[in-house]
């Protein structure tokens, strides 16, 4: 944690539920002209679209290529188990997605990808990626475990053409690998030696390339009878992790303690040593529409703080990087692209809102993006 200063902005972070938002910007402001006020983490979004269309799409690289230096593509939708093992072209429509990704970027921002071999349920192998997304298996991959040798060389294969492809400055190699663990920990030890196989190969042909895992902050906060285990497990596989990266929804975590929400960020440093980062984030700024979770709070001004808070902690623990997972509410995408039911959980935790106002969240991400890089 970096020493000077730290004093003030705890105090500040610490005030933050009895000050208005516009008096936090204004304080961080100030003290954008001091050399002791410097911002040593890299701030991005990933490019999730708020509606489907070359409109949207334009947008949201548009916005993310000016509040950004480093964007996040963010690919878990599948792995083309098939092509990768064999090491043979993949799908077409996959690789329009890459080249719209590549394309759209500005050439300024750094690259944080994050490829997973765990499928969205984080319970099992990654589903089939070909034509479509989340494709059933095929009959070649049918009960293989994550560390079947097929699965171990399609999946470096794989990796090694995404690195090829996106050039990345970041990769992640799996996608909150903790919930596994939670999920179904029979599968964790298999999961834990191709995790391991791979960073080993991929850190011998990319040495300067910071390679990691992510965790999700949120489920280590929830009164498990194995969280302790977990923090246990995530501390031996941050040996071969270069940065201990986390997704962190402060929503989901349970217990919420509203006087301090983002308090496990403080946590962490118990457990690792590593330079840290978030891989993805948010809180929304409308209440939930989803049953059981429509009694958490949720505001404008609660989105803000929020936000404030978290990247305070990011200034104070000297963070790689901090991504926000959408930029702009996605109210449109829910309705036009049939996402399932538990979209709703992010669906208004952008910057801006559905028709593109813009929040005192944005307002605060800006405070800190305008300050000056050290």
């Amino acid at each position: 944690m970096r020493k000077s200063n730290a004093s003030a902005v705890g105090t500040l972070a610490r005030r933050i539920g009895r000050v208005v938002i516009i008096g936090l910007i204004a304080s961080v402001y100030s003290g954008a002209t001091s050399a002791e006020l410097q911002r040593t983490f890299l701030m991005g979004f990933t490019p999730w679209l708020y509606d489907l269309g070359e409109e949207a799409v334009d947008s949201t690289y548009s916005y993310i290529n000016s509040h950004s230096n480093i964007i996040s593509h963010h690919l878990e939708e599948g792995v083309p188990w098939v092509e990768a093992l064999a090491n043979t072209r993949y799908h077409t429509n996959m690789m329009w997605e890459w080249r719209q990704r590549a394309s759209k970027s500005s050439k300024d921002l750094k690259v944080l990808l994050s490829i997973s071999p765990l499928n969205q349920s984080r319970d099992g192998l990654a589903d089939y990626r070909g034509e479509f997304t989340h494709m059933a298996m095929p009959k070649s991959f049918q009960g293989k475990r994550f560390n079947d040798p097929d699965v171990k060389k399609a999946y470096l294969n794989y990796a090694e053409s995404a690195i090829a492809y996106f050039e990345p400055d970041y990769l992640a190699i799996a996608i909150e690998a903790n919930e596994l663990f939670f999920n179904s920990p029979l599968q964790w030890q298999d999961f834990v030696e191709l995790y391991i196989e791979t960073y080993a190969a991929l850190k011998l042909t990319h040495p300067e390339l910071p390679v990691f895992f992510t965790s999700s902050l949120h489920t280590l906060n929830q009164m498990r009878k194995n969280t302790d285990d977990a923090w246990s497990e995530m501390s031996q596989l941050w040996n071969y992790a270069d940065i201990a990266a986390f997704s962190y929804y402060p929503f989901m975590q349970y217990p919420l303690d509203l006087s301090d929400p983002v308090a496990i960020m403080e946590r962490i440093r118990e457990h690792t040593d590593k330079p840290l980062a978030i891989s993805e984030s948010g809180y929304p700024a409308e209440v939930i529409e989803f049953p059981g979770l429509d009694h958490i709070p949720a505001t404008e001004r609660l989105q803000a703080e929020v936000l404030f808070r978290m990247l305070i902690r990011a200034y104070l623990e000297d963070y790689v990087f901090y991504v926000a997972w959408a930029h702009r509410d996605f109210d449109r995408l829910v309705s036009s692209a049939a996402l399932p039911a538990y979209s709703l959980l992010w669906r208004d935790t952008g910057l801006l809102s559905e028709s593109g106002k813009v929040r005192s969240s944005s307002t605060v991400w800006d405070a800190f993006y305008n300050l000056p890089m050290k």
